[in-house]
């Protein structure tokens, strides 16, 4: 040791423990305890940011999800498509339409057919009776007959009926795809082409924005992790007060004038402070550096989220958004048309579907409408044969009844073709429609809700980054400057060390030294709550002395992540 550091030794024990070391390592104490309220309370407030980031965070990806903004964007994505496929799916529609209209004609052909023969069957049964001069057998039999004859009458005008609402439906979807031809004229094919590349920009910047966001959460939860783990270690702060405190109230103790301690049992317990002193310097500093090292690790990983956070804030979703509503304001009035089109052509598919289904039932009753005329022929024949004169005269009529029920046989045969052939007509085709409302302000509104609320979230959490830097960057300072501390009570042991080197030790004979320490030590030992410092109290205990059972004796270590105190 240089002759300036026992210059100053000497010089601090010119003045009794009592009022120098003590009171210094009290000053100590004070500043310490301040430095490490304010930095757990500094470090508590970080936890409390990076858990309301992470839950900023949650709200993004929530926002962002693909059952919000993601079927958004999937909703501008295929409007844009269906509108860049909308020509070649109009020039299908219309050679469908145009082959429905065909068997439709077709179709209301052969049904006046069948009329005509009904009507023609009718005036055979008027002949029927003139012929038969009024004999009740043949008038019964064309009175069954007009019945029959009634009922097919009823089917085809209600499927006439039917193929007239039919006609109505066909012009309304021919009247809206033209209009919708119209306004897709006016609008130009170089609009949905760029209203689809801003929505696969969006949909790719969502992506990203969820990337980001998995790649903050990562951070957020180390840092969370290391915070909280620090926040557990400066417990030092309390251990290290706690030890000084212990020592200040031994070097109290001895110095007491109102009961004063032999100079051996004074120069005895000095030199177990200095050992106490220097030991618990010791541990503070390795803690301090190691806590000090951790914060000064957690800077980088909070720089990297805020530079993170900064880089997903400067994102061009604004922009691309200014162009979606630009491209939606000039495509408003096509999408509105789409809309109309294919509710019409919603309508038009559903009549079909229904046609279909009765048309098939329709048919059902016109073969039996056959299969009676059939009988009718066969009948009349039966009645002519059992009637002489009259019969005779019957009969040239049933000849003519045959070839009808022939040819409603053949009509039957037709019509059965004819829907097969519409039932294989696709009105709606690939895309699909696009609904009631075509609207598509509604999933812009939701993209700008969730693309601003993300924004804005990432620029908070920014601010949110640079705080969590300064706040650990200033407890690292606070805690490096606490090491001073160590300065001082590494100093006040070399003093007490040096004055109790000019006392002999006390060799455990019977006087008065021994028998204060006798009293002192295990009152000493009992002062103490932590395992570390009953460990330096032992070898002071003089030749006999068995250590007393301390009143508070718990194990306090400083690297485990559990924390009691906060």
């Amino acid at each position: 040791m240089d002759m300036t550091k026992l210059a100053a030794i000497a010089e601090a024990t010119l003045l009794p423990p009592a009022t120098d070391g003590a009171h210094q390592l009290q000053a100590g104490m004070t500043g310490l305890e301040a430095c490490f309220r304010d930095v757990g309370e500094a470090l508590a407030a970080a936890i409390g940011t990076i858990d309301r980031m992470a839950g900023g965070l949650e709200d993004i990806r929530h926002s962002l999800s693909p059952e919000t903004a993601g079927a958004a964007v999937e909703r501008l994505h295929g409007v844009a498509h269906r509108l860049n496929t909308l020509p070649s799916q109009q020039r299908r529609r219309a050679v469908e339409v145009e082959t429905l209209t065909g068997r439709t004609r077709e179709l209301r052909r052969l049904l006046e057919e069948i009329g005509t023969i009904l009507d023609l069957l009718g005036i055979y049964g008027v002949n029927i009776k003139i012929a038969s001069s009024g004999e009740q057998a043949f008038f019964d039999f064309v009175t069954g007959m007009d019945e029959k004859l009634d009922t097919g009458r009823r089917e085809v005008k209600h499927i006439t009926r039917e193929l007239d609402q039919f006609g109505r439906v066909v012009n309304d979807v021919r009247a809206a795809d033209r209009l919708l031809s119209e306004e897709s004229a006016r609008t130009g094919t170089g609009v949905p082409a760029e209203l689809t590349d801003n929505a696969n920009a969006l949909q790719n910047h969502v992506g990203a924005v969820m990337r980001t966001t998995e790649q903050v959460a990562g951070i957020v939860r180390t840092v969370q992790g290391e915070v909280a783990r620090i926040l557990g270690a400066i417990q030092i702060g309390d251990s290290v007060r706690q030890r000084a405190e212990h020592c200040v109230t031994i070097l109290q103790r001895v110095h007491d004038r109102d009961h004063a301690v032999p100079p051996g049992a004074v120069a005895h317990v000095e030199r177990l402070v200095a050992a106490q002193l220097r030991a618990m310097s010791e541990d503070f500093r390795r803690e301090v550096d190691a806590i000090v090292v951790s914060l000064e690790r957690l800077v980088p990983l909070a720089d990297e989220l805020r530079m993170l956070l900064a880089t997903q804030g400067d994102g061009d979703d604004g922009q691309i958004l200014i162009r979606l509503e630009q491209g939606i304001a000039q495509l408003d009035s096509v999408t509105r048309q789409l809309c109309n089109a294919d509710s019409r052509l919603a309508s038009l598919t559903a009549f079909v579907s229904q046609t279909l289904g009765e048309l098939a039932e329709g048919l059902v009753r016109i073969q039996h409408i056959a299969i009676d005329v059939q009988h009718i022929s066969a009948n009349t024949r039966l009645l002519s044969r059992r009637h002489g004169d009259k019969g005779r005269a019957v009969a040239v009529i049933a000849r003519e009844i045959a070839p009808c029920a022939t040819r409603l046989d053949q009509l039957g045969t037709a019509i059965s073709t004819l829907i097969t052939a519409l039932t294989t007509i696709d009105l709606v085709q690939e895309g699909g429609s696009m609904g009631a409302d075509a609207s598509l302000g509604e999933p812009l509104a939701i993209i700008r809700a969730a693309c601003a609320s993300s924004s804005t979230a990432m620029a908070r959490g920014g601010d949110e980054a640079d705080r969590i830097i300064a706040s650990l960057q200033s407890s690292a300072a606070d805690l490096s400057n606490q090491l001073s501390f160590v300065e001082t009570s590494l100093a006040i042991a070399d003093a007490l060390s040096l004055r109790a080197d000019g006392v002999p030790p006390v060799d455990g004979e019977p006087g008065a030294d021994t028998d204060a320490l006798a009293e002192l030590l295990p009152w000493i030992y009992r002062l103490y709550t932590m395992a570390c410092e009953r460990e330096i109290h032992a070898p002071f205990f003089l030749p006999g002395m068995a250590p007393a059972t301390p009143a508070i004796a718990p194990v306090v270590t400083f690297d485990d992540d559990d924390d009691g105190l906060f």
